[in-house]
């Protein structure tokens, strides 16, 4: 069994259990738009894949109960812009997100009617604004950027809760169609549950594994970031799914299908 998850910060305590508890399988990492495409092709049979890619069409059914979201401001998500948002006619987003562009479509042609040329490239904010309006960045990159007084910030998490009332879904773990998928299940919501119970081993881990201030972990970890998989969280997704088919995002509405642990 092999299993893909993100590089980044957020994902590390749904993973950092996984062999502790007696997993046996590989554990890859690739930015979301790589583990999408790794599932497509079969070379993993889980991955911590971008929801905008599952309602897609990419793998056959979701892991019920666990998920990475926020409800408000998630931190890690981030449109810096030189301009007013509504005057933005061009984002540098980052190559690597998938669900992260998706969501910033929808924000703007729902609250600005609105949506901006967008130039895919690597997340180094200085170079971004340098070609474009304003830059999508995601993850480490995002929580760790040095931005300026006179930029416009928004959070997209926060964006997404003022528009809807809701949380936000960014990823969740999506199988390959034909593995092992109860098995898999039973594996990924063990770990989350033993992950989310050595959150302090892991914020002291990483805090030092990333040379990050160690109260802007625990921070991040405890309050920004969301792991559980709810009705609410399920309504989110099935809102984002609309409203990418409203504005032809997506061509049409995917049915959810949700994996029990076996």
């Amino acid at each position: 069994m092999v299993i893909g998850s993100v590089p980044y910060l957020n994902a590390v305590p749904l993973t950092w259990a996984l062999h502790k508890i007696g997993f046996r399988g590989t554990l890859v990492f690739g930015t979301p738009a790589q583990l999408s495409i790794w599932l497509e092709g079969g070379k993993i049979d889980a991955g911590l894949v971008p929801i905008a890619e599952y309602l897609r069409g990419v793998g056959s059914g979701i892991v019920a109960g666990v998920a990475l979201a926020s409800d408000g401001a998630v931190r890690s998500v981030l449109l810096v812009s030189k301009v007013p948002i509504f005057q933005i006619e061009t984002v540098a987003v980052d190559r690597g997100s998938r669900s992260s562009v998706m969501l910033l479509k929808v924000l703007m042609a729902e609250r600005y009617g609105n949506v901006p040329v967008l130039f895919p490239t690597e997340p180094n904010l200085e170079a971004m604004l340098s070609i474009a309006d304003a830059a999508l960045l995601i993850g480490d990159s995002a929580l760790l950027a040095q931005t300026n007084p006179h930029w416009q910030i928004a959070d997209l998490g926060q964006e997404w809760k003022e528009l809807t009332g809701l949380p936000f879904v960014f990823a969740a773990w999506v199988l390959r169609e034909g593995c092992a998928e109860s098995e898999l299940a039973n594996w990924l919501g063990k770990a989350k549950v033993e992950g989310l119970k050595n959150l302090d081993a892991i914020i002291a881990e990483e805090s030092q594994r990333r040379n990050l201030d160690e109260n802007l972990v625990r921070y991040y970890l405890t309050e920004c970031i969301r792991y559980d998989l709810t009705e609410v969280h399920i309504e989110s997704i099935q809102t984002f799914n609309r409203l990418c088919v409203k504005h032809r995002f997506l061509p049409e509405i995917r049915n959810l299908r949700f994996i029990e642990a076996g």
